[in-house]
Parts: C-alpha cells; sequence; structure tokens
C-alpha cells in the first residue's frame, strides 16, 4: 500500500508538471514561438528520438524480463556514448556550419535528452523502481517549468532562444551522466553484446518510428501545410485531449513487468474493457472542458470556436494512440516487430498517398481525421501480426471498432 501511495504521489507531480506547463508557456510566448516550440518538442524532436533510439529501449526488457539473458545486460550501456554523439554532432551542425535553424536545432537536442530520459527510465521500470522512473521521464517538463519560474520573477524573457539555452544546459547534465556510468559498467564483451542487441532492435526501431510518426506528424504537418500557429494549436489541444493518456501511463507504468509475463488471453480483456471506459471519459472531458478551460487559459479562448472539432478528433485520437502502445508492448514481447514492419509499410504509403492527393484541399480539421483514421488502421495491423502467431485478441478489437464507428457518428452529428 505504501508502494502504491509513493508511486501515485511521483506521479501526480511528475505528470502534473508534464500536463500543465506546455499549456502555460502557451499563455506568455506568441504564437509564433509556441508553435516552434511544439514543433521542436512534440514533434521533430519526438520522431528523431525514435530513430536515434534506434528501438534499444524496447529490446531491454524483452531480454532482460522476456528472455531472462542477464549475461547481456552490460552490452546496454554502450548505448548513451551513441545518443551522446548524435548531439554532439548537432552542435557542431548548428555552430559551426549554421546548416538549420533554432528549431531543427533544439529539436535535435530534445530527442537527445527525451532519449536518453526514455532508456534509463525502461531500465527503472523493468527493475521495478517505478518512482524514479515517472520523475526521470518528466525532466525535460521540469526545466521548462523552471523557465517558466524565471519568467514569473521577471529573471528571463519568455523567448523561443532562452528556451532553447535551457534544454542545452539540461541536456549538457546528461552528457556527464552517460560518461560516468559508462566508465563504471564493466566493459566486457561490450561490442559484442551491444551488436546482439542492435540486430533485434532495429525492427522495434522501425515500428515504433512509424507509431512515433503517427503521434507527431499532426505538428509537423500543420507546420509544412500551413504554418507555425496551425502547428501550436494542434498541439495545444493534443496536449489537452491527452489527459486521459495519464490513466493509461499510470497503470502502463505500474504494470510494465506483467505486460512481458501476463498471459495475452487475460491482457485483451483487460485491454478491451479498458479502451471502452478511455472512449467514455474522453467524451465527458471534451465537454466538460468547455466549461473549465476558459477560466484558465486565454489562448483556449481566443482558438476554441473555429477548433472544437479538431479537439473533439483528438479526445478520440487518444484510444487508438493508448491502444497502438499497448498492442506495441506484445508484439515486441513475441518478437513479431518485423512482420508487423511490412504492415505498417503498407500504411505509411497509403499515407503519403492519401496526403499527395488531397494536399489542395487539406484543413487542420481534415489532417486530424485522417491522422485518426490511420490510427485505428494501425491497430488492425498490430492485430494482425499477434494473429500469426495465433494471438487472437478479439475483444480488444471489437471494443476498437466500436470506439471509431461511435466516434464517427458523434463527428457527423457535431459537424
Amino acid at each position: 500500500m505504501k508502494k502504491n501511495i509513493l508511486f501515485l504521489f511521483s506521479f501526480l507531480i511528475a505528470k502534473g508538471i508534464t500536463f500543465l506547463v506546455p499549456i502555460l508557456l502557451a499563455d506568455i510566448l506568441t504564437k509564433n514561438d509556441f508553435g516552434m516550440l511544439e514543433y521542436a518538442l512534440a514533434g521533430v524532436g519526438m520522431l528523431l528520438n525514435s530513430i536515434i533510439s534506434l528501438g534499444v529501449p524496447g529490446a531491454y526488457p524483452y531480454f532482460i524480463l522476456r528472455k531472462k539473458e542477464k549475461n547481456i545486460e552490460e552490452g546496454f550501456s554502450l548505448h548513451p556514448l551513441w545518443l551522446l554523439f548524435t548531439f554532439l554532432l548537432n552542435l557542431l551542425f548548428y555552430h559551426s556550419f549554421n546548416f538549420y535553424g533554432i528549431e531543427i536545432y533544439m529539436a535535435v537536442n530534445i530527442s537527445y535528452i527525451i532519449a536518453v530520459q526514455k532508456f534509463y527510465s525502461t531500465i527503472l521500470k523493468s527493475q521495478e523502481k517505478i518512482n524514479k522512473a515517472v520523475l526521470l521521464e518528466a525532466g525535460i517538463y521540469v526545466i521548462l517549468f523552471s523557465f517558466l519560474l524565471g519568467y514569473f520573477f521577471n529573471l528571463i524573457q519568455p523567448n523561443i532562444f532562452n528556451i532553447s539555452k535551457a534544454i542545452l544546459s539540461y541536456a549538457m547534465l546528461w552528457v556527464f551522466c552517460s560518461l560516468y556510468k559508462f566508465y563504471k559498467v564493466n566493459k566486457n564483451q561490450i561490442f559484442i553484446k551491444y551488436k546482439k542487441i542492435i540486430s533485434f532492435s532495429i525492427h522495434l526501431l522501425l515500428s515504433s518510428s512509424f507509431l512515433f510518426l503517427l503521434t507527431v506528424s499532426g505538428r509537423i504537418l500543420s507546420k509544412y501545410f500551413f504554418d507555425y500557429e496551425s502547428a501550436g494549436i494542434y498541439g495545444f489541444y493534443f496536449r489537452l485531449a491527452a489527459i486521459v493518456v495519464l490513466i493509461y501511463q499510470v497503470i502502463s507504468v505500474r504494470y510494465f513487468k506483467d505486460l512481458y509475463t501476463k498471459s495475452t488471453s487475460k491482457l485483451d480483456f483487460y485491454f478491451s474493457s479498458f479502451y471502452l471506459f478511455i472512449f467514455t471519459l474522453s467524451i465527458l472531458l471534451y465537454f466538460l472542458s468547455l466549461y473549465i478551460m476558459p477560466y484558465f487559459s486565454n489562448y483556449f479562448k481566443e482558438t476554441y470556436s473555429e477548433n472544437r472539432i479538431v479537439f473533439f478528433i483528438l479526445f478520440c485520437q487518444m484510444t487508438m494512440w493508448i491502444s497502438s502502445a499497448l498492442n506495441s508492448s506484445i508484439v515486441d514481447r513475441e518478437g513479431l516487430a518485423k512482420v508487423n514492419n511490412w504492415y505498417f509499410l503498407g500504411l505509411l504509403i497509403l499515407f503519403v498517398m492519401v496526403l499527395y492527393l488531397n494536399r489542395d484541399y487539406l484543413t487542420l480539421l481534415s489532417l486530424s481525421f485522417i491522422l485518426y483514421s490511420l490510427f485505428f488502421i494501425a491497430n488492425i495491423t498490430q492485430f494482425l501480426t499477434l494473429r500469426t502467431k495465433k494471438i487472437i485478441f478479439k475483444k480488444s478489437f471489437i471494443s476498437l471498432t466500436f470506439v471509431y464507428i461511435a466516434s464517427c457518428i458523434l463527428l457527423i452529428l457535431m459537424h
């Protein structure tokens, strides 16, 4: 009981900061600067994080929890050095050659931070040190919270360049931490072990990168097809809708080990019930937010009327996002990521074709619905992948299909 209370306390602090800080920043930054921050933090930064991570965080529970290959554990300690290399390369390209703008420079620094945080938090969760894992994952938002405090005490000007400096300072802390941890580890056959890890994790890289692409592409494509202000609007309402994801994160962190050890039939029952609960809660919170948020956010008051249906779609999308994350854990634990990648490749081609054919007619609303539908199809491909190993998630399939059809009916009625 005491352990659960401490976890809940740690979670509320960490996720409270993660949820509130971007919403508060939306009111003190210009719309363009906030759009750039969302583009870098939860757009390009998140996508690059999934690429430079090489799927290694997902490989840790597979080898250590599922396969119980403790002898390979030292090989993982080489991974932070690879992440450090990408960070140093970014510093060189930006400061010496000026290859790109501040938003890309900041996005790469963010991707380094998130990748390191994710790597170490996965190890902590696998060791059931969940309190530390939760606090660690909120690290970059703690830095942004410090930036907010600096603004409120008139110590710092609220602009994208000062935010970038704060992020760079935090990244440097991880550089020293990673070097120190590597210095202490046993380096016996470390390269051979890391090579074995990478040979497995590369398949996780492809599947996780696609899911990250779906998750963050709203911000990236909003900027590409429209402008930074549209990226900021999409990101703002995405974060509000993601409040229901906090419930998933509580459960997934608390029972992280069970995802790799429980029977799939039990998980199917739990998952399907959870999806219906999350969807119902999302609809309820969507309508409640209309009465609550105007008291806390001028940004909401200024942008809601034109984006209310986008907001609704994003709330519905959270159920599909949660499902894809849970399904991904099962696909990874069964060693089926390579099979799933072929489905994801077909879906990526479909995604590009739909965007190309509709490029002249896209709006923020239509883009949001396309992404929502793609998330639903991505879940179906994961169910098909599991079926190749005779793992049937029938209840989950029925729940998600109901959610998608019901949300489309509600969308038609609202529109």
